[in-house]
């Protein structure tokens, strides 16, 4: 059966990122202009449309491959208007059509991406996107799990999404950590402390530790 995976998240969460990484695998059909550019207009992704009008997708737009990956975020623009796109309904569509869906939504640290949104957009837009994938049966793709892990994260997420991945051409126009602009260090915290006292030897904290507590429970037999 053919598969559509719809990577989909928050505005600024990484949809163009998971974008161009899922669809490098030579059998798979998705965003190719990514390849070779690091941003393009939401509304000119392939399948961007259909979001709009989800009874324009037939099995033509099907015919050419086994493995299709689009992309949209929630809330995104098309054609100047901002809108709220139909990822369930292209779902639907793509299952009548005898095309396997798959929904993933992207996850992005809440703070950073909302931080994100209202400096691009000027609004903060999460609860939208919260909001609309309550009742979704969906996979979760980890922003922060992919920069850390990269190449193991990328095979994690082929397993998980049961769907072609390569490791080829994923670090194209990455050169940092997409977080690290908006990360500065804190001096100091109120746990730190605690936490250096909790690295010492039992015998040098200053409260003596009693093992009195870990002493198994005995039972009673009359």
């Amino acid at each position: 059966m053919k598969k559509l995976l719809i990577v989909t998240g928050p505005q600024g969460s990484g949809n163009h990122l998971f974008a161009r990484i899922l669809s490098l695998h030579p059998n798979v059909r998705g965003w190719e202009k990514l390849h070779d550019k690091y941003w393009v207009p939401s509304d000119e992704e392939p399948f961007a449309r259909f979001f709009v009008k989800p009874e324009e997708l037939t099995k033509e737009h099907f015919a050419d491959g086994e493995y299709f990956c689009t992309n949209v975020s929630v809330p995104f623009f098309y054609d100047g208007v901002r809108q709220t796109p139909k990822v369930k309904e292209v779902a639907m569509r793509a299952f009548e059509l005898g095309v396997l869906p798959i929904i993933a939504v992207i996850v992005r640290d809440r703070n950073i991406n909302e931080l994100q949104q209202v400096r691009v957009g000027g609004e903060c837009t999460m609860d939208t996107a919260l909001s609309y994938y309550k009742d979704m049966a969906v996979h979760f793709i980890d922003h922060e799990a992919f920069f850390l892990y990269k190449e193991k994260y990328v095979e994690y997420l082929g397993r998980m999404l049961e769907f072609p991945v390569t490791k080829e051409g994923i670090d194209n126009f990455i050169t940092v950590d997409a977080n690290h602009k908006y990360v500065f260090p804190c001096k100091e915290h109120w746990l730190d402390r605690e936490i250096r006292k909790g690295r010492e030897p039992f015998t040098q904290r200053p409260e003596a530790v009693s093992y009195t507590h870990l002493t198994l429970p005995t039972k009673r037999i009359v």
